[in-house]
């Protein structure tokens, strides 16, 4: 994904959307429209909520803590899924890597705008 312009934890969240939307494709049905979509909902409100913040100035904070508030939501729903057995470990821990990452880089974008 081009993003010139937008911070690079946008280009890595829309990464790891893509990847779960494939991901939770594959749960079973039973679970699919329930988990699989709260999942894929919670990972494009945080994308959105980075691209509104990346053009924001004035809510430019409250939009990060509301991104970072997403990401734990998109944490816990991806590790519901490992504990209910639809997420192999090595699955499991690439998404932990990615969401870890992107929690980094909302961090350090959240302490660059309190020292500005």
């Amino acid at each position: 994904m081009a993003t010139t312009g937008l911070p690079t934890v946008v280009s890595d969240a829309y990464e790891l959307l893509k990847w779960l939307v494939d991901h939770v494709g594959k749960f079973p049905r039973s679970h699919r429209f329930v988990l699989g979509e709260r999942i894929e909902t919670a990972m494009l409100d945080l994308v959105l909520l980075l691209v509104e913040a990346a053009y924001q100035r004035e809510a430019k904070a409250r939009l990060i803590h509301q991104a970072n508030v997403e990401l734990e939501k998109v944490r816990l729903l991806i590790r519901l899924g490992k504990d209910l057995g639809f997420t192999s470990l090595r699955q499991y821990e690439h998404a932990c890597v990615q969401v870890t990452g992107i929690g980094r880089q909302i961090g350090g974008w959240a302490r660059f705008e309190a020292s500005s």
